[in-house]
């Protein structure tokens, strides 16, 4: 497949597995970036129309005050920024410190087609309701995904594949990978799969890590939560609810 790509200045953006990657040089002042963004987004308007963007710093220094201009850019186009990562370790580390989660942004022609996230409706979400956003696929090494919502995948999730929610996450399937239900601190979140295998479990700011052996947390439907400030295992029982 034939990557797309469009070029203003030295801003590029480009076609990955997780859509539309803006590509920040470094040595451009945030007026001039800013400039050629708002030219390239007004000029080409049907070629941002999926309406959301992951910003890649590529060598470029993180800057939570550039973010967050750029953010306000993009939603003043009616576009979403779903992701912001760096090509340096450290830069990462910043960007995670600061509430994002940065990507291992694959080509497009180098696997399948991207998973895409689901819309979200307008009016979501409002105090005390939820949504869910649905992948229907295995999620290979360094593949990411990401919900504002809860999160089912029916699938498996192989070892180096990424998984975050702000709410619940289900897997229909195997999960080998790193999961983060309730990514903006809800405890409440809980972790569901046919069998847990995990390289990590995350649930708010608690973290578990699956035994050095590469067994099941259960040799059984498992679900994990929160109990007492600790991340618990437990059979995953239908006459019960979640």
């Amino acid at each position: 497949m034939v990557e797309k790509r469009h070029e203003v200045g030295q801003v590029r953006v480009r076609g990955t597995q997780d859509g539309l990657v803006l590509q920040l040089p470094p040595g451009v002042s945030l007026p001039a970036l800013l400039s050629q963004i708002r030219s390239s987004l007004d000029d080409h308007r049907n070629f941002f129309r999926d309406g959301e963007l992951v910003i890649d710093y590529g060598e470029r220094e993180p800057n939570l005050e550039e973010i967050v201009a750029l953010q306000r850019l993009l939603s003043d186009r009616g576009l979403r920024l779903r992701a912001v990562t760096s090509s340096r370790a450290e830069h990462r580390e910043r960007l995670r410190s600061w509430g994002f989660h940065p990507l291992r942004l694959v080509d497009r022609e180098a696997g399948p087609p991207p998973v895409r996230p689901l819309p979200v409706p307008s009016n979501l979400p409002t105090e005390g309701e939820h949504y869910a956003q649905y992948v229907r696929r295995t999620l290979r090494s360094g593949m990411s995904v990401t919900s504002d919502g809860d999160l089912v995948i029916v699938g498996d999730v192989n070892p180096g594949a990424e998984v975050y929610a702000a709410g619940d996450v289900l897997v229909w399937g195997v999960l080998r990978g790193t999961v983060h239900a309730g990514m903006h601190g809800n405890h409440d979140a809980m972790i569901a799969a046919l069998r847990l295998v995990p390289t990590q479990l995350r649930i708010g700011s608690l973290v578990a890590r699956a035994p050095d052996s590469g067994r099941a947390l259960l040799d059984q439907p498992a679900v994990a939560r929160v109990l007492e400030g600790a991340i618990v295992v437990e059979p995953w029982r239908v006459d019960r609810k979640l």
